[in-house]
């Protein structure tokens, strides 16, 4: 393209008699095909090269018919170069020779860009429309058993019966519409993180709205937005690209910070902060330990979390070389392999307690749930926290207290005055939930890139590779403060949910699943119309295509943790309110 700009040939020059518009003409003609011989070269050095290479490559007729293109393109070449050589020859050019030879470059590269077009970048547009077809009807299908189990726990939905709760359910649709829409950006997706916390703190700052009417929660209305706008500058970080290596397994909040660390006193004291977190955790569990009657199992394993609590910040020790441990530990290995063991053993005590318990009813189906909730979260999180690095107990003390806010939240703007609800549980509340999932996502180093997988997390606790195992863990790694956690969490919200004869536990929990399966399959929903619209963008395979592979597989995960999660919570419950015979009734 610089060789052609050099002389155009420009017939408006009236400057130029006859014979030298002819002869520049002339020039610009074989500079084209000059240019024109260094494409087609390099594009049939391209297509050699990547038919011996490949094994997808192109058939051996194609290959025979790009061949002969190419010879007989280059048949006169060197004859016009010949020519072209020599000055004195130049009148001897004839332009429509040199046209001839433009033509069949153009000819065979023309013929390379469509069979390249039809081997590699074939879209199949009716089994993409049979997708998204089969996501909304997933839709409608989840709207009409929500519609059914709030009926159920008897609150009819009825948008329009309450102005307070409707407006509460219109700003958490808008909510969800916002974060659908901007998937269809490739800028919104590549700061996707950044979205899902403005939304967040938008909510959070409805909140405080409610908050001050009702002259209450105002502690934990603040102390949430605290905690969003720190998730907003660890998402930065954690979106960088020197965030989402290995290296972001050591957090080091100096660096974030910009603090410098020749200063002993700084580098001790942010080595300190996970081990202070760390034991902050361990203060809270044996709280709940002492402070509820919880059943044998739950304070076995909430007891084994405290244990592995310890073995992660003995491992943490043994690898500063400030505290001078490294020589006293055992293997780097063997810890983080005994708190996994730690972990599986107690996820199989908790599943085994269920299906071997033979109790006839429960008494206090909240209390139960609430206890199996908090065992099942407390056995995961050991596992989770090591894979995640140092930055494992900061994150996961900020789940705690942004899920604490959040559960603080759900019945913020209820029923005050005693008007009917339009849903059983809160629908806001349950977006914050999902957003603040999201935000978890990003602000601990990923994002939706190949590139944006911790590789290193795979092999804490082992050198050697074995693919399933290093697989689990770096799914682990991926979606545990994500999609584990929280949706193991989520009967927390419970807590403030009314009383147990509305419902609850069966109606109300299968709700509250169905309502967060409905927001996750909403944005996936989004996402394969975003690839579908997108699917000749620049970007296709940079960014939709990693996006929507990060999507699929994290609804896919989605759905079997709610499986999993509504068996486990219900499997033994037998709610003896009418609202639970009305509930299976329909």
């Amino acid at each position: 393209m610089y060789a052609l700009a050099v002389n155009t040939g420009n017939s408006e020059d009236n400057s130029m008699g006859l014979d030298q518009y002819e002869l520049a003409s002339k020039e610009w003609l074989l500079n084209y095909a000059n240019v024109l011989c260094v494409n087609t070269w390099q594009v049939k050095r391209y297509i050699d090269i990547y038919s011996a290479s490949s094994m997808i490559g192109f058939s051996s007729e194609d290959i025979s018919r790009i061949a002969d293109m190419y010879t007989k393109a280059e048949k006169t070449y060197r004859q016009i170069k010949d020519n072209a050589s020599h000055r004195s020859k130049s009148n001897d050019l004839s332009p429509s020779s040199l046209k001839h030879q433009i033509d069949a470059y153009v000819k065979f590269l023309n013929s390379v860009a469509e069979l390249a077009r039809s081997k590699w970048t074939e879209f199949n547009l009716p089994m993409m429309l049979v997708g998204i077809g089969m996501m909304l009807m997933s839709l409608f299908t989840h709207v009409f058993v929500i519609y059914r189990l709030s009926k159920a726990c008897g609150v009819p939905f009825n948008p329009c019966g309450n102005s307070k709760i409707s407006l509460g359910l219109v700003f958490a649709s808008i909510i969800v519409m916002i974060r659908m829409w901007s998937l269809f950006s490739n800028s919104y997706i590549l700061e996707e993180g950044k979205v899902a916390n403005f939304l967040l703190a938008t909510s959070g700052l409805v909140m405080l709205r409610y908050s001050i009417m009702r002259r209450k929660m105002l502690l934990e209305a603040g102390l949430f937005l605290i905690l969003v706008a720190i998730i907003r500058f660890t998402i930065e970080i954690g979106l960088s690209k020197q965030a989402a290596t290995s290296a972001f397994l050591h957090f080091n909040p100096s660096w974030m910070l910009g603090i410098d660390t020749s200063h002993h006193v700084w580098t001790h004291i942010f080595e300190l902060l996970p081990m202070l977190a760390l034991l902050l955790l361990v203060h809270l569990l044996y709280k709940a330990i002492t402070g509820s009657s919880f059943g044998a199992i739950s304070k076995i394993t909430l007891l084994g979390t405290i244990f592995s609590y310890i073995l992660i910040a003995m491992q943490w020790a043994s690898e500063n070389k400030m505290l001078g441990l490294a020589s006293y530990g055992v293997g780097r290995n063997t810890l983080p392999r005994i708190i996994y063991a730690i972990g599986f053993g107690q996820i199989l005590l908790l599943i085994l307690s269920k299906l071997s318990c033979q109790e006839k009813a429960v008494v206090d189906c909240r209390r139960s749930i609430i206890s199996d909730s908090l065992a099942m979260l407390s056995a995961w999180s050991s596992t989770v926290i090591i894979i995640s690095g140092q930055q494992g107990p900061l994150v996961a003390l900020a789940t705690l207290i942004g899920g604490y806010c959040i559960v603080r939240f759900h019945d913020l703007e209820g029923n005050a005055s005693g008007t009917p609800l339009v849903l059983a549980v809160n629908p806001l509340s349950l977006t914050q939930w999902c957003l603040f999932a999201v935000c978890l996502f990003f602000c601990t180093g990923h994002w939706c890139a190949f590139d944006g997988l911790r590789y290193g997390a795979a092999f804490i606790g082992f050198d050697e590779f074995v693919l399933v195992r290093q697989a689990i863990l770096l799914t682990i790694d991926t979606f545990g403060f994500s999609h584990i956690i929280p949706i193991f969490g989520l009967p927390f919200l419970l807590l403030t949910a009314g009383d147990e004869k509305k419902g609850f536990p069966f109606a109300r929990l299968s709700l509250v699943y169905m309502i967060y399966g409905f927001i996750t399959a909403a944005t996936v929903t989004a996402t394969l119309l975003c690839v579908m619209v997108h699917r000749r963008h620049l970007m296709v395979w940079g960014l939709f295509a990693p996006k929507f592979v990060f999507d699929v597989v994290g609804l896919m995960l989605t759905d079997v943790l709610i499986c999993v999660a509504s068996l486990y919570f219900l499997g033994r419950t037998r709610d003896n309110t009418p609202a639970h015979d009305h509930a299976i009734g329909n």
